[in-house]
């Protein structure tokens, strides 16, 4: 059984950004030789996300990006919103977005949610947060990671 991945608009951002040349290589790596080890999950807020790229041509590249790796999409509910909600009381007061992200992975479940936002998602302080949070809610513990974490280690480091 595969452990299941929810990636951020930040992984898949990162694919195509040649000013972080070190990121941009893992990811890309990540994607051509690990991706097909987990199953994989964005959102409609992924979606969303992309969306309001005004680059029309990178637009296409990130929604072709997720169509080639035959990412499930996940639907955004009012139990995700409230979630998120509770995570920006105690942590990320004004990331809406980054807490909606969490709450979805968290809410359905996933294993990991994977970015590439270090200042607000993948640091100690969010994640300590989060899981204290989630036990309280009765939602399972959630690792925060990098692709890094999952094998994207090996093409290099940032």
């Amino acid at each position: 059984m595969s452990l299941k991945i929810y990636l951020d608009t930040s992984v898949i951002s990162a694919y195509f950004d040649f000013q972080k040349p070190v990121r941009q290589l893992i990811t890309q790596k990540w994607v051509q030789q690990n991706a097909k080890e987990f199953d994989l999950f964005a959102s409609t807020l992924v979606l969303e996300e992309i969306d309001q790229n005004t680059d029309h041509e990178l637009r296409e590249k990130m929604l072709q990006l997720l169509n080639m790796l035959s990412i499930s999409i996940l639907e955004v509910n009012e139990v995700i919103f409230t979630l998120a909600s509770v995570y920006r009381e105690y942590i990320l007061p004004q990331e809406i977005n980054d807490t909606v992200h969490i709450a979805i992975a968290s809410y359905y479940a996933i294993d990991a949610i994977v970015s590439w936002n270090f200042r607000h998602i993948v640091n100690l302080k969010t994640m300590k947060a989060i899981q204290e949070i989630n036990i309280k809610q009765d939602y399972s513990s959630i690792q925060i990671l990098t692709l890094e974490n999952l094998g994207g280690d090996q093409y290099g480091t940032i």
